[in-house]
């Protein structure tokens, strides 16, 4: 904040580890290696602002981020890095083919029918980039956070991120090694109601709905004893 970090007490709450569940509509089944959601709540014992934002004393915070065990992680990593593979050497694809100096020279311009075929080949380029890149999107969100470029070609070692000292430890209360990733956290605040104009003047949402709002985002580092 503009005075610099500032530190606050906490009252633990509960937490809970969900099985992960399909990625509907495109998969009823869930994926290998898909990532468990980790979810708990804190309560802060004192107030605290950063910038515009303000809690006051007692406000609930509920934090969610997805996490592996060891045997989850690594059967999630094989199943994405085909998907980002596919990804990167299309647009690896496109590019050359749009380069300047070592590109298409049909899209010169030089000989018109000639560069209707070229902007054909770039179309269809685009359409499998754009293809590849949506079936990626559609399950990174639940399979390990990997290197956003990978090299092309060159083989990815499970193992060394497994290895991982600074990736791996154990949540508090469980029995097996775990990674967490980036999650957000959430404040549990009024939801606003809005009057609703009906039959009657006095139709309107009942009060005192509380709702969670993304406030920011939290990460967890492991602590070897």
């Amino acid at each position: 904040t503009e005075k610099g970090q500032q530190t606050v007490q906490i009252s633990p709450g509960q937490w809970r580890i969900e099985p992960p569940l399909p990625l509907l509509p495109s998969y009823v089944n869930i994926l290998p290696g898909q990532a468990s959601t980790l979810r708990f709540h804190l309560t802060l014992l004192d107030s605290i602002r950063r910038n515009t934002i303000q809690f006051p004393r007692d406000q609930m915070l509920l934090l969610q981020s997805n996490t592996f065990r060891t045997e989850q992680y690594a059967s999630g990593a094989r199943t994405l890095l085909p998907y980002q593979y596919a990804k990167d050497v299309s647009q690896k694809q496109l590019e050359e083919q749009l380069n300047h100096e070592t590109g298409d020279r049909r899209l010169d311009g030089k000989d018109i029918f000639e560069t209707l075929g070229g902007y054909k080949d770039v179309a269809e380029l685009v359409l499998e980039r754009d293809e590849r890149r949506r079936k990626w999107k559609e399950i990174e969100g639940a399979l390990p956070k990997l290197d956003s470029k990978i090299d092309i070609g060159r083989k990815v070692d499970i193992n060394k991120l497994l290895e991982d000292e600074k990736r791996w430890g154990m949540w508090p209360g469980d029995t097996e090694f775990m990674t967490i990733e980036r999650g957000v956290v959430l404040a549990v605040v009024a939801k606003e109601s809005k009057q609703k104009m009906g039959l009657f003047s006095w139709m309107q949402d009942g009060g005192g709905v509380e709702e969670p709002v993304v406030v920011g985002t939290w990460s967890a580092v492991p602590e070897m004893n």
